[in-house]
């Protein structure tokens, strides 16, 4: 047989369907089944019941119950909590009451529990009442101490000086200096016309409020500033 010097046609392209929705690889139209594992047969009865170091007890046991009750652990965790909260309580107590001397001894509590609890009762309203007495004094002081201020501001005329904004608007040097320094300036001294209108000024205190005295010795109106810009 002759072999054939004809070539085979090439094969044609393969042509893929055209999807009808585009489908993204991280969103397959099939949910991916997960992989099934095989862990071995059940576990006998001997080997439910074999004990391994460092285990939790067996179930029916009192430590199995006592490691497992979440009661137990509330009651135990919140009377932790309230023992801290009165040890703190009366340690402090002891520490600051004057009346410590007026406790009754521990002693008694066995013999006369009612009275012992009573004596307790009354010496902590007496605490009570050296507490709020003291604190009504601090609170009296405090405001006996705002009064005085407001007086002494009032009496020397700060108050009407501040304005609405009662003093964070912007004050000029005049307005920052002490009264007794209202209207003098060092370097007007030398000359005796800047040291006429310095007396001049003193001696208005209005004036001295409105007016200053410039390097040249001559009395000049105040600009008034608003926030520190005009």
């Amino acid at each position: 047989r002759y072999a054939s010097t004809e070539r085979p046609a090439p094969p044609k392209p393969r042509v893929l369907e055209k999807p009808d929705r585009f489908r993204p690889p991280s969103h397959p139209s099939r949910l991916r089944q997960k992989t099934r594992y095989t862990y071995g047969p059940e576990l006998t009865q001997a080997q439910k019941t074999k004990r391994y170091p460092h285990m939790m007890p067996p179930e029916g046991t009192f430590m199995h119950w006592f490691l497992t009750n979440r009661n137990i652990h509330l009651w135990i965790s919140l009377s932790i909590l309230v023992s801290l909260v009165v040890g703190i309580w009366l340690t402090d107590f002891l520490h600051d009451t004057p009346y410590k001397d007026m406790l009754p001894p521990n002693s008694m509590f066995f013999a006369h529990p009612f009275s012992f609890i009573g004596r307790w009762i009354e010496v902590y309203d007496l605490h009570v009442a050296y507490v709020s007495a003291q604190t009504a004094e601090k609170r009296k002081q405090k405001v006996d101490d705002v009064k005085k201020r407001s007086a002494y501001r009032k009496a020397h005329g700060l108050d009407q000086q501040e304005g609405i904004f009662g003093g964070w608007m912007a004050k000029s040097d005049e307005q920052s200096k002490d009264p007794e320094l209202v209207g003098s300036s060092p370097q007007a001294e030398p000359q005796h016309a800047g040291e006429a209108t310095i007396e001049s000024i003193a001696s208005k205190p209005k004036m001295a409020a409105e007016t200053y005295v410039d390097f040249d010795g001559k009395a000049q109106p105040v600009q008034k500033k608003w926030f520190g810009i005009f």
